[in-house]
């Protein structure tokens, strides 16, 4: 297993809406694990010159559309992100989520039933999109990679740093990312807690992973990582139970900032990793199924 860092700066913010909604749909404030993954498929695909999406013939004639973020299923086994001050311009990484305005109206859109007086209750009105602004901010992103799998799509470590570069968005298009810098390290170790004089972790990760001090960590919801993020119009689509709580540091009223969540304990699900970039060094919690 090899790890890869990847460091970069917003440009206005990013948008990773919630899974369960679409017209006026309310944001993630960080982006999600999937979110990661497919940021770096698209690099890939620009790499390798694939197709950021397929279609897929299924059983009796039935077509399946599909992200190419699926192609990494096997390869990625863990992502990760955090805030980061080093980066950020002004040296405080902050983001801040809010409410585009979209449509003021959406009668012309709807069916022709709906074009009736009877029928103005459907009608809606303004609605919004949920966006995060972060502008300036500088960001992680950790990925754990799991190297035997790399042949599958004919790339090798050096293609990784390329396509981390090629990384433009997080979320949605127009959420553009400027890359700073990659470094990738096959350097690390699995650590007792209690090895340390103190665990802090600045990089989010499931509550059901530790125990930390709620002084120091906000809860929040992220979708669970599930290939049906990745397949358009799934047979089963994402429910609102398809979501898992996640520890961040700990914001500061409405405004999430970089920060460092400390750790009282791993427990049984939960697996404390080192990872060594040279004189850098990254420490992560992870369900301990990505060291199988």
């Amino acid at each position: 297993m090899i790890a890869l860092l990847v460091e970069g700066l917003f440009h206005w913010g990013f948008s990773t809406r919630v899974i369960t909604e679409s017209a006026g749909a309310q944001y993630y404030l960080f982006p999600p694990p999937s979110t990661l993954i497919g940021a770096l498929t698209y690099g890939i695909s620009i790499l390798k010159d694939l197709p950021e999406c397929e279609l897929i013939q299924g059983k009796k004639g039935s077509n399946r559309t599909i992200s190419g973020a699926m192609r990494l299923q096997n390869i990625v086994k863990w992502a990760t992100f955090a805030l980061s001050d080093e980066l950020s311009i002004g040296g405080h990484a902050t983001a801040v989520g809010y409410a585009d305005f979209m449509r003021s109206f959406r009668l012309i859109y709807q069916r022709g039933v709906r074009h009736t007086w009877d029928q103005q209750d459907m009608w809606y009105g303004v609605s919004s999109h949920g966006k995060v602004y972060a502008c300036g901010s500088g960001f992680k992103i950790l990925y754990l990679i799991d190297e035997r799998n790399l042949a599958n799509l004919s790339i090798d470590r050096e293609d990784l740093v390329r396509a981390a570069y090629s990384i433009v968005r997080l979320g949605a298009k127009e959420g553009l990312v400027s890359i700073v810098r990659v470094d990738r390290s096959d350097s690390w170790r699995v650590v007792d807690p209690r090895e340390l004089e103190r665990l802090e972790i600045e990089y989010y990760f499931p509550s059901e992973l530790a125990e930390v001090d709620d002084t120091t960590a906000d809860r929040i919801s992220l979708p669970l990582l599930n290939t049906k993020l990745w397949e358009f119009r799934p047979r089963e689509p994402p429910a609102l139970h398809d979501h898992v709580e996640y520890f961040v540091p700990r914001r500061l009223a409405f405004i999430a900032r970089a920060g460092r969540i400390r750790v009282n304990k791993n427990k049984v699900r939960g697996v404390v990793i080192d990872v060594r970039f040279g004189q850098r060094r990254e420490i992560l919690i992870a369900p301990n199924e990505v060291l199988r």
